[in-house]
């Protein structure tokens, strides 16, 4: 018989191999097999009782293995595949081990439990969760800031695996383990099974192993956890849930969350999404009864929320700055700190010494070779860099253009920022915080260990550090440029900068010392600014979802977004009138487009995009296939299909 087999690869489809044993296979069996020179691991996606008439030239399966990935997981993967037009291959890629060991190698996981006293609400929480363990359901656990959400899923994940069953605990970003991994040895005695991009290969194929092998345990993972074979899982997590790092926009392009409720849907499970600032998409699911809402409205220990001020740079004068970046009022608090050993963390989106380099004398700017953006100028590491493409190069002495010595950073990076404090507070203690500078989990946990122990009073930081962290000693937090996110192609630039602004907030005044907030801004009349300086979420959410109702863009309608790229802008352009004069005509659907990307060009790529609007209940995957059977794409030119976009540049 032959067997059809998802191999690592950039194929979208599955292989014909010769099944040669007199064992039966199964679904989901790994088995090694010749693929072009090699020998290669890969999945058996579905069985073939026909024998084939030239099964006689096929390659044989060479090896089979006893492991065999879960039903429900599989059904997964196909559903996932499916709805992302992720190719068979680059998800079997993702999914299969390095390496098959034996089970012997696997030594089960044991916790012992030290969880700390709830407070009446969160025992409600908790035993809301508690109690729909073993059935599908999905709950929204919603928070202020510091009220203890994370003690409540942990010890619902403590009870999961009492039972004797996996939980999956995913966190948005790689930066977030390290303080959640010393909470959690703390609580359980033990570290957690880790799961991100930056574990070493042999410990990624224990872990695989692990779970797949069914012992219960408590993993905490990257978005990428969820593509693992657990066999035994008993509850997903997914801390921060509002979080745009959950949308993974390259190779294969997902939205963890969404993901994580599929598969638990097909594993009958219990899903839980936290966050303090739930996405309008889960809010309006609450609102339609399709997920519980859990609501944790006290801080832990009774602490009382920072107090939030809007300072307006409007009008303020070179003369009345102590600090060409920072409000005279923001001065003075941060000296306060500094004389009470409290402190300071100051939010600036921006990495690097300044986001643009130009010539005052004939304007030109630095811009990157390969792509439509600015070269962000760095000075610990002098150079200027392409955050998009990855290009760097040295600052020169002189304008490329007019060749006069006049370039001029503008505007200010978390590292011109950290200067200019350095000269105002010589005598404070300075620290960057960037995904440049702290870029490994041991970097990221010296880090942590120093804003612990009080070895710094400032922190100068990107939104790497603006959630999930927990800092008993930082009081002040001042946000420089509080209303750079309110503009651009993003229809939920609102939304987002409402989140990081009001998680960022929440950074301080965590213990019994107050806190104080200070939002910077050249538009303090916004009505975003001014919801998060009330605290007034519930208001905000109404408003947009208001608005997002009006045009029928999410939560209420759906969108996909097609991205056609290549290196002649000629052939792209004519490519995609192919593709919008064979369209099909369907009244659900509105076809914009195509038009030149926000980003018209990165990596040497010229960029247009199509964006699709329609109904909820619209199956667009459908829709799609009979739209590209239509037209053959060049293999010069890249398609890459976007299902439910956060991204539109």
């Amino acid at each position: 018989m032959n067997v059809e087999v998802a191999v690592p690869s950039i194929l979208n489809d599955t292989l014909t191999y010769l099944w040669p044993f007199d064992t039966p296979p199964l679904l989901g069996q790994l088995v090694e097999v010749p693929l072009k020179s090699s020998i290669t691991i890969g999945i058996i996606w579905s069985l073939d009782q026909k024998v084939l008439n030239f099964s006689n030239e096929l390659k044989k399966v060479s090896l089979y293995h006893s492991l065999v990935l879960p039903k429900t997981f599989l059904c997964f993967l196909k559903k996932f595949a499916d709805y992302t037009f992720t190719p068979l291959g680059i998800l079997a890629k993702h999914v299969l081990p390095k390496a098959i060991v034996s089970s012997g190698m696997v030594v089960p996981t044991e916790y012992t439990f030290k969880l700390p006293k709830l407070t009446d609400e969160q025992c409600i929480a908790k035993d809301a969760i508690v109690t729909k363990l073993g059935e599908f359901h999905v709950s929204l656990l919603d928070g202020v800031t510091g009220s203890g959400k994370t003690e409540i899923y942990l010890e619902a994940a403590a009870k999961v695996y009492e039972k004797g069953k996996q939980a999956l605990i995913l966190l948005p970003e790689i930066s977030l383990t390290a303080q959640f991994c010393q909470r959690f040895e703390e609580r359980l005695g033990k570290k957690p099974l880790i799961w991100h991009s930056q574990v070493s290969p042999k410990q990624r194929n224990f872990t695989w192993h692990h779970v797949h092998q069914g012992s219960s345990c408590i993993m905490l993972g990257a978005r990428s956890a969820l593509l693992l074979p657990f066999s035994n899982l008993g509850l997903i997590v997914v801390d921060e849930e509002h979080d745009p790092s959950y949308k993974q926009d390259e190779v294969m392009i997902y939205n963890a969350r969404d993901m994580a409720i599929l598969r638990a849907k097909d594993e009958n499970i219990h899903t839980v999404l936290v966050s303090a600032t739930p996405s309008l998409e889960t809010v309006y699911n609450v609102k339609q009864k399709k997920y519980a809402h859990l609501k944790v409205n006290s801080r832990f220990r009774n602490v009382s929320l920072p107090k939030i001020s809007i300072l307006s740079m409007r009008g303020l004068k070179k003369a009345q700055l102590n600090c060409q970046w920072l409000h005279p009022s923001l001065f003075v608090e941060i000296q306060d700190r500094l004389i009470k050993q409290e402190q300071c963390l100051l939010f600036l989106n921006r990495r690097g010494y300044a986001p643009l380099t130009i010539c005052s004398d004939c304007g030109s700017k630095m811009t990157c070779s390969s792509c439509d953006v600015a070269l962000v100028q760095h000075k610990n590491q002098p150079r200027l860099h392409c955050h998009y493409c990855d290009y760097t190069q040295s600052i020169p002495d002189s304008c490329p253009n007019c060749a006069q010595s006049n370039l001029t950073p503008c505007g200010p990076g978390v590292e011109r920022l950290s200067e200019e404090l350095t000269n105002l507070f010589p005598h404070a203690r300075i620290l960057s915080v960037t995904s440049d500078l702290v870029n490994t989990p041991k970097r990221i946990q010296e880090m942590v260990n120093k804003i612990l122990n009080n070895e710094v009073d400032i922190i100068v930081a990107t939104q790497m550090l603006s959630k999930g962290y927990h800092f008993p000693n930082i009081t002040l937090v001042g946000v420089i440029d509080a209303d750079m996110g309110l503009s651009g192609p993003d229809l939920r630039c609102a939304e987002h900068t409402y989140q990081q602004l009001h998680q960022v907030a929440g950074r301080c005044g965590r213990e019994q010392k107050p806190g104080a907030v200070y939002l910077q801004t050249y538009d303090p009349e916004h009505s975003v600014i001014n919801a998060v300086a009330n605290w007034d979420q519930e208001n905000f959410v109404e408003l947009e979802l208001e608005d997002r109702e009006y045009h029928n863009m999410p939560p209420f309608g759906r969108l996909t977004s097609f991205l056609v790229s290549g290196r002649d802008n000629t052939e792209v352009v004519s490519f995609c009138r192919k593709l919008l004069h064979v369209a099909p005509r369907h009244e659900s659907v509105t076809i914009m487009g195509p038009v030149p990307a926000p980003l018209s060009r990165l990596k040497n790529q010229f960029r247009w995009r199509f964006l699709l609007k329609y109904p909820k209940d619209f199956s667009i995957q459908l829709f799609i296939k009979h739209w590209f059977s239509q037209v053959k794409k060049p293999s010069s030119l890249r398609l890459i299909v976007d299902i439910d976009p956060l991204n539109f540049h």
